[in-house]
């Protein structure tokens, strides 16, 4: 009897679960979908206010999870001819350009051709620096780290040429014949665009193929990466359109084209579409494109770069060895900023494509990054950061004075016997001493050639004319002054 009971009641338990079950299963996809709708939206609200508030006229966004396309979106036009922005329109990506660079460099290596310790030498005989012995000891793998011992100036230097030569990249290289290594190879991390110009030339010499034939058969097309391009017709011919500028935070159509010679390390375009084939392959779900043992080299952090931030062989990689571990790279060129990452842990991966860029601003899609990470794990965004170009109005500020003191010595030169012929002399050499030495000193301080600084922060550069011109004019101005002698007439 007693057994009895307890299979009537264990058969009730069952039944009442069963029941529970059929009655609430219908609504168990609905809370997924609705929670699914609830990021979306949200990520939606969050950026669309990021690009209010930093008047980016064009940006595309894709995010991946588990191997799959997760939300895709795009926003406003493009700066050539206007038109609307989707996610398969091409960007440039920037210094993301070099992780794709690096994973050609380890298809190579898979297929054998070219060996990670390798010199570069082996294979581009005509390689050459101004040490032509530490030219001979740089490795492949101290080019993928950025260890090779050229600097960020050397890299600057041969940048942004808007070349359409298709022999570019060759010629970016042996530009490099006269430069000094700023470390021995392997010393020192150097993040630098020669780095990776080199190792385009290589491709090109070991394949017999141009670095953009190379790409577009190995890279691209296996990938699925259809509208990627790695030169200025191909690109084209796939939809690229230029982008924007910024002066004082306002976007202004780019006065800057296409560089065939900077497409290995930052003017490939790509959309957003096919940067989720690579988040694909960095997420390694489902593709065999490289083998296990290759992806884990090239995903391998060989040199510590900042606290918890390492650099690959083309990837940055954050907090390795926790649960925070992030694989990643950004990238900029004068009228575009982006963003790609992919979290192990989480297995959300994101690319962020925007169409205008200022030296100054790059570090707000940072913040978008992170607050896109933010909502992804259900968390509170961080604070979108203000669009405030405070360094441009204190140059404006300083312009302004200084043309009011010139009006004021032209308005004093007609009357200008002065008693302070001395402190006028000395003020008009410093004045002009400053005139002569503000653009080398600006150069030296930030370590960026005057090119690069007149392409990505080109209101910054005209202001800065404006600044040298007006210094030299109140400086001989008050030189001038100094040595007129009109009886009768003073000021002081």
């Amino acid at each position: 009897m007693i057994v009895t009971v307890k299979i009537k009641t264990t058969i009730s338990k069952v039944v009442f679960v069963c029941l529970l079950f059929l009655t609430f299963s219908p609504f168990l996809p609905v809370s997924q979908i609705l929670a699914k709708q609830d990021i979306k939206s949200t990520l939606n609200t969050y950026v669309e206010a990021f690009l209010e508030e930093h008047r980016i006229p064009g940006a595309s966004i894709a995010i991946v999870h588990e191997g799959d396309l997760y939300y895709s979106h795009a926003w406003g036009v493009t700066g050539e001819s206007e038109e609307k922005v989707t996610t398969e329109t091409p960007f440039t990506i920037g210094s993301i350009s070099k992780s794709l660079t690096g994973l050609a460099i380890m298809k190579l290596i898979e297929d054998g051709t070219v060996g990670l310790d390798d010199p570069v030498q082996k294979y581009l005989s005509w390689f050459t620096l101004h040490d032509k012995q530490a030219a001979s000891q740089i490795t492949i793998e101290h080019l993928l780290t950025q260890t090779s011992g050229l600097s960020t100036y050397s890299g600057l230097s041969i940048s942004d040429k808007e070349s359409k030569d298709l022999d570019a990249i060759k010629k970016n290289v042996e530009r490099l014949s006269n430069d000094k290594l700023t470390a021995e190879p392997g010393e020192k991390h150097q993040y630098s665009n020669a780095n990776f110009a080199i190792l385009a030339a290589l491709i090109e010499e070991v394949t017999n193929q141009t670095y953009s034939e190379y790409m577009d058969r190995q890279i691209f097309s296996p990938l699925g990466m259809n509208h990627a391009a790695a030169d200025t017709k191909m690109a084209y011919e796939k939809g690229y359109l230029t982008g924007y500028q910024s002066w004082f935070g306002i976007p202004r159509k780019s006065a800057v084209t296409y560089d065939n010679g900077g497409a290995p390390y930052g003017y490939i375009t790509a959309s957003a579409t096919d940067m989720v084939q690579y988040l694909t392959l960095l997420s390694q779900h489902g593709t065999n494109f490289l083998s296990e043992n290759t992806m884990n080299l090239y995903l391998t952090p060989y040199v510590q770069t900042g606290e918890n931030r390492f650099y690959g062989l083309g990837v940055r990689i954050s907090h390795p060895n926790s649960n925070k571990k992030m694989i990643w790279h950004s990238g900029s060129t004068p009228d575009s900023r982006s963003e790609v990452f992919y979290l192990p842990e989480s297995d959300w991966g994101g690319v962020i494509l925007t169409n205008k860029s200022h030296i100054l601003e790059e570090e707000a899609l940072h913040y978008l990054k992170q607050g896109i990470i933010d909502i992804l794990h259900g968390n509170e965004p961080i604070d979108v950061p203000t669009n405030t170009p405070t360094t441009q109005l204190i140059l404006l500020g300083i312009v302004f004075l200084l043309f009011i003191l010139l009006i004021w010595l032209l308005v004093k030169v007609k009357s200008a016997n002065i008693r302070k012929r001395n402190t006028w002399r000395i003020t008009g050499i410093v004045l002009l001493i400053v005139s002569i030495a503000i653009i080398p000193t600006l150069i030296y301080s930030v370590g960026t050639p005057w090119h690069t600084i007149s392409v990505f922060a080109a209101d910054i550069a005209l202001l800065t004319k404006i600044l040298v011109v007006l210094l030299a004019l109140t400086g001989l101005l008050s030189i001038y002054l100094s040595l007129t002698n009109k009886k009768g007439n003073s000021f002081s």
